[in-house]
């Protein structure tokens, strides 16, 4: 995999520290140049390349292939420093939720968050900056389980009544994430995502604390260390998002120069920046637009012309040719594979 300027950004070495001592430090470390004082201190960073590698080598230690998921859940309390103080004294349910969704990206800067409504539901969704290869499973899971974990544990809520969706095709222990998730689970969906009803987002939390908050999130502003790019990849994503989620979506998509606008930068240095993360506006509104066919398109209700006006194409003929460039068959074939799937 080519690098990337997100590889060399820096992260916390949590996730190291806790592997290191699960399966050995040397094992865990091969090949990333650290070694086990590299992880120790609450303030120790680490490239997310070095992160991706030793995560590489985790999976080879692992057994069984899931070993993750319970690792996982056994985080899940103290995991996050003011995150997580955040997360236990927030007002309600709802402002948790945007706490997590805002902070936690600036401990795993190789990933965008959002939380957008979606129907009844509200969905945390996760969407990966690089291509994160066999490590997107742990990766993506690990946080979903900690914020199930926590809603779990601080709201009482049932964990049944949400649902998770994952953008990869089914692993190979894809028949035990029921036990681990307690909820359906999904794959091969249009995107990576916890969803749980809107309704929650109002649930009162007991334990909340305004000047325990309101310190914590301080403390979580102050810590939040993430590159001006890798900002600019999640306001371009974020931008996309409410453009389709709109009302009136059958319309062209954002082009640079409107994104440029919103961001209060010049096209020239819109450029620049994505140029320095190895990519360019039309393959980010493509990314967006391929997984967003997709999550339609599991939507039964909805005619192929539909979709392709949900997406702002003018005639569904453009957007068959334009989803056969991403995913390398039509529409209606897609839709097929994944209903027989």
């Amino acid at each position: 995999m080519q690098s990337t300027a997100i590889e060399e950004l820096l992260m916390p070495a949590t996730y190291g520290r806790h592997l290191a001592r699960l399966f050995g430090a040397a094992a865990v470390l091969a090949g990333t140049g650290l070694d086990a004082a590299d992880l120790e201190g609450p303030e120790s960073r680490i490239s997310v390349r070095q992160a991706l590698t030793y995560i590489r080598n985790t999976l080879r230690l692992g057994t069984p292939a899931d070993w993750y998921l319970p690792w996982a859940q056994g985080l899940a309390d103290h995991f996050h420093g003011p995150l997580s103080i955040a997360l236990v004294s927030a007002p309600t349910l709802g402002d948790g939720l945007d706490a997590f969704v805002r902070y936690f990206p600036s401990r795993i800067p190789y990933m965008h968050m959002q939380g957008r409504a979606r129907g009844d539901d509200f969905a945390v969704v996760m969407t990966p900056l690089i291509d994160l290869d066999e490590c997107e499973p742990l990766l993506v899971e690990t946080p979903l389980i900690l914020l199930q974990r926590h809603l779990e544990s601080v709201y009482a809520v049932e964990r049944a009544d949400m649902q998770l969706e994952l953008a990869y095709p089914p692993t190979a222990h894809a028949a035990d994430y029921r036990r681990h998730f307690a909820c359906p689970v999904r794959f091969e969906a249009g995107a990576s995502a916890l969803l749980l009803p809107r309704t929650w987002r109002a649930m009162p939390n007991l334990g909340y604390i305004e000047s325990t908050w309101t310190h914590a999130l301080q403390q979580c502003d102050a810590l939040m260390a993430s590159s001006r790019e890798r900002e600019t990849l999640g306001a371009i994503r974020s931008l996309l998002a409410a453009w389709a989620e709109a009302p009136a979506r059958a319309r062209p998509a954002p082009t640079l120069n409107h994104v440029a606008a919103e961001l209060h930068v010049t096209p020239r240095t819109l450029i620049r920046r994505l140029r320095r993360l190895g990519t360019h506006y039309q393959a980010l509104t493509d990314e967006f637009l391929r997984a967003r066919a997709q999550e339609l398109l599991a939507n039964d209700e909805l005619t192929i012309k539909q979709v392709a006006a949900a997406l702002g194409f003018d005639n569904p003929a453009n957007f068959g040719k334009a989803f056969k460039r991403w995913c390398g068959v039509s529409p209606g074939r897609y839709r097929s594979g994944a209903a027989s799937a």
